[in-house]
């Protein structure tokens, strides 16, 4: 199958809630859920589309172009200053610590924040799991001023999805006690709404190579951006991509 006419067919599976829906204690989600997150046919994605979250797209539009600017900062400055070895490139700069298959993966930047605080969790618990309490690291925008507005840009859309998958969380607790006896209502809900292990994850794709100059064959690479993986955490909220030229930002 064509891969073009297979992303169509996927997106037309794609659940649409609205936010307004997911804000309301009173509305039952429940099939659209089953739909998105069950297991009882091959169609369900495990993903859901949320429609209408009030200031995401200019928080969006704010912050995703500064990812340029952040991965063509100095290299040096970038290794020095902003990347974290202890939390395991888990706050601040990472580029090539990561794997692609056998290869250190140096085709995307990630750059890793917590939008909730800037210092999570106690002194001990930052002490004993450093990858799961990590401090920020945010870069010095007076000395790089095309990141400007960087950290509250950060913050805004980090928080504003963090909002509303906390609101998912909920219907997914009433969906789960409906279907499994004992289940703790609220469980979820309350899980995300106190947790302070919010992870924020801004890539940046550089340009890549030509696969046929790399491999040798005119095939594309099936993970020449990212591999299969898990992902860590109860649920991921994605923003959606932006390009923009890698030359010019």
């Amino acid at each position: 199958r064509h891969p073009t006419q297979h992303n169509i067919m996927a997106s037309d599976r794609v659940i649409v809630v609205s936010y307004d829906d997911l804000a309301s204690s009173s509305t039952d989600l429940s099939t659209q859920l089953e739909r998105a997150f069950g297991s009882s046919t091959v169609h369900n994605l495990g993903l859901i589309a949320i429609r209408g979250v009030p200031g995401f797209v200019d928080a969006k539009r704010r912050f995703l172009p500064l990812a340029h600017g952040l991965a063509h900062l100095d290299p040096e400055y970038l290794e020095e200053s902003l990347t974290d070895e202890r939390s395991f490139y888990n706050a601040g700069w990472s580029r090539g610590k990561e794997k692609l298959g056998d290869e250190p993966d140096f085709s995307k930047g990630s750059y890793y924040f917590n939008p909730i605080t800037d210092r999570p969790g106690s002194d001990k618990e930052r002490e004993t799991y450093p990858a799961s309490f990590p401090c920020n690291i945010w870069p010095d925008e007076a000395a790089n001023r095309q990141l400007n507005g960087f950290r509250e840009s950060a913050r805004e859309l980090g928080r504003i999805m963090h909002d509303a998958v906390t609101l998912l969380a909920r219907h997914i607790d009433s969906m789960a006690k409906s279907k499994v006896s004992g289940y703790s209502d609220g469980s979820l809900f309350e899980a995300m709404k106190t947790t302070e292990k919010t992870k924020g994850r801004l890539l940046y794709y550089y340009p890549l190579e030509d696969d046929s100059e790399v491999t040798g064959s005119a095939a594309p690479k099936e993970d020449s951006w990212i591999g299969w993986h898990n992902d860590s955490g109860f649920l991921t909220a994605l923003s959606g991509d932006m390009y923009v030229n890698d030359e010019t930002g």
